[in-house]
């Protein structure tokens, strides 16, 4: 039927998530007084979007392309007259107190790096096992079903855990377990056999859904009830630009590399190095025990 019709799957999914926030999730206050800042919000778009396009096109184009160099360029002026934006605004999208907040920026980071490596291994893996293993889609899907399995299972039992040991001690676990699982896959040799990647790949799917309770409830409790939004957004956008440029410098490193073994091999150990850097942000960033929300 075509690869388009994937994308199907969204829609019965998304009715379903309207109806349960129309029946279960009650009105947030309204603020008349706080006018849309349309300025900061054209150039965050802007930003995100440039950088996006500037990523894709650097796995096909090369990273010293005139086009992804000037992506990357209008993306940091982007950045910088929203920035300036928030310092003129009279009611800014995202204050800049927000982002001095060590809990809220680095909690955003860390998202932004548990992103890149995960979803970055996602994309390498996929091309590995149909370029050069041979796989078909469907195989293919299974062979990455593990890692996406535990995404399920380790949300739900991190949110249990989250009451009894805080925000930390989850963060920083799954983060080395991300590490782990995708340093064995770049231990394992040029062509492991398929077995011996079902463990890294579930540490990896497991570590960063493990994680992702704790650093959303740092973010949004370092933000005042006001700006809830936007510290959500401030927290999802970070993270949909890690995953870009994960799959955007996986795929440079597979097109550029002497094979596809090679190449996924560097792409694991760069995610792994991600994934240790979040651990180590996370531990200095998120607090140890669930503070009330900032006011």
């Amino acid at each position: 039927m075509g690869w388009r019709w994937v994308f199907l799957i969204n829609l019965p999914v998304g009715v379903v998530c309207l109806l349960l926030t129309a029946r279960f999730v009650a009105p947030s206050p309204r603020h008349p007084d706080r006018a849309l800042d349309w300025p900061a919000q054209c150039a965050v778009v802007a930003a995100v979007a440039l950088l996006t396009a500037a990523l894709n096109e650097a796995g096909r184009r090369g990273w010293t392309d005139p086009a992804v160099l000037a992506g990357l360029a209008l993306a940091v002026l982007a950045v910088a007259a929203f920035a300036l934006r928030g310092r003129l605004a009279r009611s800014p999208a995202l204050p800049p107190r927000l982002l001095r907040s060590r809990a809220m920026s680095g909690g955003a980071v860390v998202g932004l790096l548990f992103n890149f490596g995960f979803y970055g291994m996602v994309f390498t893996a996929s091309l590995y096992f149909q370029h050069q293993r041979g796989f078909s889609a469907l195989r293919t899907g299974l062979a990455l079903f593990p890692a996406v399995a535990m995404t399920m299972f380790a949300s739900v039992l991190s949110g249990r855990l989250s009451r009894r040991t805080g925000d930390r001690p989850l963060v920083v676990t799954g983060m080395l377990l991300g590490a782990l699982g995708l340093a064995g896959w770049t231990a394992a040799g040029p062509d492991p056999a398929y077995p011996l990647l079902v463990l890294p790949m579930m540490a990896a799917g497991f570590g960063t859904s493990f994680a992702l309770t704790g650093a959303t409830a740092t973010v949004m409790g370092a933000a005042p009830p006001a700006y809830a939004g936007a510290a959500s957004a401030l927290f999802n956008t970070t993270r949909q630009i890690g995953s870009a440029a994960g799959v955007a410098l996986g795929g440079s490193l597979l097109a550029t590399g002497t094979d596809y073994g090679t190449g996924l091999r560097v792409s694991m150990a760069v995610g792994a190095l991600a994934y240790l850097s979040a651990a180590a942000l996370a531990w200095r960033c998120v607090p140890a025990r669930r503070a009330a929300r900032a006011v």
